[in-house]
């Protein structure tokens, strides 16, 4: 693969700025280790798996149906 240019490198940034949210979350060794386990199984990526699980629980909430009252 050809080494990106810095007008390329600059435009990535500028492009993720604009697009993405950085959200850090800082589980125990045991829990990150179980989610990287469960989404490597399924073909996904941690983050692919995260935001998954949180838009289907967020599907279930808004829902009523999350067992919480």
């Amino acid at each position: 693969m050809a080494k990106k240019t810095p007008a390329q490198i600059k435009a990535t940034k500028k492009y993720d700025a604009k697009t993405y949210d950085l959200i850090q979350i800082k589980p125990r060794k045991e829990v990150a280790a179980k989610l990287r386990e469960h989404a490597e199984e399924r073909g996904e990526s941690i983050t692919g798996f995260l935001v998954r699980s949180a838009e289907t629980q967020i599907a279930i909430d808004d829902n009523g149906q999350s067992g919480k009252d």
